[in-house]
């Protein structure tokens, strides 16, 4: 079962969401969700450190803060008219039954961190049109900073745009606890040192995107495409390369891939088989990070 807003004209006919997108619905859409994401900070960092949660069927944890931030992002959607469906992880979603538009949302990346208090923890949203993520946004609200990025039209930080073309090579890279040795030993020409990626998958692509990593590996990927949509357009659009580890090409789908800068693209690439055996490996027992 898959839970979303719905909207309805003057008529009280359910909106066609395959309609076009425009220019202006987008812009609009775009700054809903931002003005909405800083909205929720406040009630989010007072939890921090601070809240109780259960497990859900997959062994991820939830909070009720998780649930009341999805639902408030709806609702302000809802009140501004904007008639673009919202999906996000705790209300659920098929990702094979979507419409042609529509946004993902992760009321708290990393909730986890959230838990502990650990200040890595984030908001994202990302928004699909025709198969393609056409517009991300990730918030971190511990530090009231905010990443956006549009496709073909660049990635900023607080306005600010992000190019890491001109940025020299972090050797600091992200993964998972088990790969550590491995990568650290195939990258070695390029001098990466891997550590544990923080709990949830904004923070690294945030890092990524700012070049204060070099990479992060996905590998053994226990999350959705909310986790990792976002953060692949901020990072592309930055400058940096997408390198799909199983799949040929990149999508919004794709779970099992390197985010990386463009300087390290070809010694991945040079990688990939081995790559490729990493992520064959047995996953972990009841393995549910992003």
């Amino acid at each position: 079962m898959h839970i979303c807003c719905r909207y309805y004209n003057e008529d009280m006919e359910l909106y066609n969401d395959e309609a076009s997108l425009s220019p202006e619905t987008m812009a609009e859409a775009i700054g809903v969700m931002e003005e909405v994401l800083r909205q929720n900070a406040p009630v989010i960092l007072s939890r921090a450190g601070a809240t109780e949660s259960t497990d859900k069927e997959d062994g991820s944890p939830v909070t009720e803060t998780d649930r009341e931030v999805e639902e408030s992002i709806k609702a302000e959607f809802a009140r501004h008219g904007i008639d673009i469906p919202v999906y996000g992880e705790e209300g659920g979603y098929d990702e094979h039954d979507l419409p042609e538009t529509f946004w993902l949302v992760d009321p708290i990346d990393g909730t986890k961190s959230f838990i502990k208090g650990i200040p890595t923890f984030t908001s994202m949203a990302a928004l699909i049109h025709k198969g393609e993520t056409r517009a991300a946004i990730l918030y971190n609200p511990s530090t009231d900073v905010m990443y956006t990025a549009r496709k073909g039209q660049g990635a900023f930080r607080n306005g600010e745009r992000l190019d890491l073309t001109g940025m020299p090579l972090s050797r600091v890279a992200y993964c998972k606890d088990r790969f550590i040795a491995d990568l650290d030993e195939l990258f070695s020409a390029k001098g990466l040192v891997c550590e544990e990626a923080p709990s949830g998958g904004g923070y690294g692509f945030m890092m990524v995107a700012e070049g204060k990593a070099g990479a992060r590996f996905n590998l053994h990927s226990g999350g959705y495409v909310h986790d990792y949509a976002p953060g692949a357009l901020l990072v592309s659009e930055a400058g940096g390369v997408l390198v799909p580890v199983l799949d040929d090409g990149y999508t919004y789908r794709t779970r099992s891939f390197v985010a990386c800068h463009p300087a390290l693209e070809q010694e991945v690439r040079r990688h990939i088989e081995a790559l490729k055996r990493l992520e064959a490996q047995p996953k972990s027992s009841g393995q549910t990070a992003a």
